[in-house]
């Protein structure tokens, strides 16, 4: 019998857990009784009850694991190591919170025995505020036109793919990167199916503005080499008009056979020191991301994986 292996990433998720799971039961499995399954929690260092309601759940399910990792890593490297964990012959990833429809899995699913071997739930749109909206939409934009053109237009983050394609998604082991990019990269054809993002009803999104400015760097530094090019241009810009000016106050000087007033000295050092600050920053960026990946620290650690087994079958493994 094939078999979904449904990883779902948790992160401060202790209230949505038990109605997650009554609801992939029931818009999932009870629709497609002709599969088997595992539902896979990942829990992502959280602080609150997230550990024991899927605990909880498992209790009732033997089909449910959990991997608890040793601390909070993020939820790229939580779906990778929900994903190494994995059994099935393909995989779903989705979030914890509902926001996205359990419902899609089975149309995934289906898209999925007819060899597509990535399928994407990708937004029509968002039941969100018009200012989040908008900041989302102009990230997009950006990662479409400066980092990947396939990049679907309102992004993702709920898909279901072969075992092949997760075990290559395991195996890149980048530590500042996006699984979602990763994936696009891959070059496999996806298929796609259009929804509308729901609001988050339980619970504070962990979303915080932190953690989106170092995706919005990962993005561009990891993937594009985009911001290396910018310093570059500036760099050759500046010195044409540095050029230019020292022409100018050259001939400046022959004429007046003065020189000229502090303001354009000053000027011309602020822009030239900003610039400089700018650039030293950039290049910084790229410099801290070779530095990360070349100490070959695990991307996880997994302090252990419970499964429904008598306990001293459960073990630890120290992550990829």
């Amino acid at each position: 019998m094939t078999k979904l292996s449904l990883v779902i990433p948790c992160y401060f998720n202790g209230m949505n857990i038990p109605e997650t799971y009554q609801v992939i039961c029931r818009d999932v499995f009870s629709v497609r009784t002709d599969i088997d399954y595992e539902l896979i929690f990942v829990d992502d260092g959280s602080g609150d009850d997230t550990l024991l309601q899927a605990k909880i759940v498992q209790n009732r399910d033997p089909r449910v694991k959990i991997v608890k990792l040793s601390r909070n890593f993020g939820e790229f490297r939580a779906i990778v190591a929900g994903l190494s964990q994995m059994s099935g012959d393909c995989a779903a990833v989705m979030s914890a919170d509902l926001q996205d429809p359990p419902a899609l899995i089975p149309e995934l699913f289906a898209s999925w025995e007819k060899g597509n071997l990535v399928n994407l739930a990708v937004r029509k749109d968002r039941q969100e505020s018009a200012l989040k909206n908008w900041f989302a939409d102009m990230y997009y934009k950006l990662v479409r036109r400066w980092v990947e053109p396939n990049y679907p237009k309102r992004g993702f983050d709920f898909f279901l793919i072969d075992r092949k394609v997760a075990d290559e998604l395991v195996a890149m082991q980048e530590k500042n990167s996006s699984i979602y990019l990763q994936l696009i990269w891959l070059g496999y054809t996806p298929t796609t199916i259009e929804y509308v993002r729901r609001e988050r009803e339980k619970g504070k999104s962990m979303w915080s503005f932190r953690k989106r400015v170092n995706l919005f760097i990962d993005t561009f530094v990891v993937f594009s080499n985009k911001p290396i090019r910018f310093v570059t241009g500036c760099g050759l810009f500046l010195s044409l008009a540095g050029l230019i000016l020292a022409i100018f106050f050259i001939v400046d000087w022959f004429r007046n056979s003065i020189v000229p007033g502090w303001t354009s000295l000053i000027v011309v050092i602020l822009l030239t020191s900003g610039f400089q600050m700018v650039m030293s920053g950039i290049l910084g960026e790229y410099v801290w991301r070779n530095l990360d990946e070349t100490r070959k620290r695990p991307l996880y650690v997994i302090e252990k994986v419970i499964t429904a087994e008598p306990e001293e079958k459960n073990y630890e493994n120290r992550g990829e």
